[in-house]
């Protein structure tokens, strides 16, 4: 008689492991990259992504938290580069989502916060006359024949600043000034021929901005040599 044999079966059970992503740093804080008086080292940050249980790496994304696409930007190295700050608010967030390669439902987020005001704000444009004051004397009438004609006009010029163009237009109250140069900066006015003390106003604006204007004095007088 044949001994008794006992079958034992043995199920081989295979455990696939899943695979896991971590991103580091997991919180991070940058200045805009419009940033004044920053180091552009601190609006960018590079991320770094580790995969467990596969080695095809990650995808990198940025969004915003409610799902939407992000500010920033990040390339394929997991560099992220703050976005200029435009209308965005200090404290805006931006989401880094890093995809495992090996499966995509396997994904690890890091929050960067965007702090800073931004550049600073472009120069008002501005226009100054040169000089403020100029004292003349008339062309004719009491002594004035013994003034040298050169105190009998003056040239006067505009210097514009932080404007798109250079073009001035010139005016004056009660009389006429010529512009000169080599350019409209530059403006002559001349005495009137005969009158009394006076003060006239020149003025200068900015051709391609008549709100930015600015003024320069004329004082009008005779002159009574001593003694005649």
């Amino acid at each position: 008689m044949r001994p008794r044999q006992d079958f034992q079966i043995v199920h081989h059970i295979v455990c696939r492991h899943r695979v896991e992503v971590e991103v580091c740093p997991p919180r991070a804080e940058l200045y805009f990259h419009d940033e004044r008086w920053i180091d552009p080292i601190d609006t960018q940050l590079r991320f770094e992504a580790i995969v467990y249980n596969s080695d095809r790496g990650v995808t990198w994304q940025v969004l915003a938290p409610d799902g939407g696409p992000g500010q920033g930007t990040i390339d394929a190295t997991g560099l992220y580069q703050a976005p200029d700050k435009g209308g965005l608010a200090s404290g805006t967030t931006d989401v880094v989502v890093a995809t495992a390669r090996g499966d995509p439902l396997r994904k690890a987020f890091a929050w960067v916060t965007l702090v800073g005001r931004g550049p600073l704000p472009a120069p008002v444009p501005r226009l100054e006359i040169w000089p403020k004051v100029a004292t003349l004397y008339y062309q004719q009438g009491a002594d004035n024949s013994y003034i040298d004609d050169r105190n009998k006009l003056r040239v006067f010029r505009a210097f514009p600043r932080h404007a798109a163009g250079s073009a001035v237009n010139w005016s004056v109250t009660g009389g006429a000034i010529n512009v000169v140069g080599p350019d409209s900066t530059f403006a002559t006015y001349v005495a009137p021929l005969s009158g009394g003390d006076a003060e006239q106003t020149v003025t200068a604006t900015l051709a391609s901005d008549p709100s930015v204007v600015d003024h320069a004095k004329i004082i009008l007088l005779n002159y009574n040599w001593p003694g005649l």
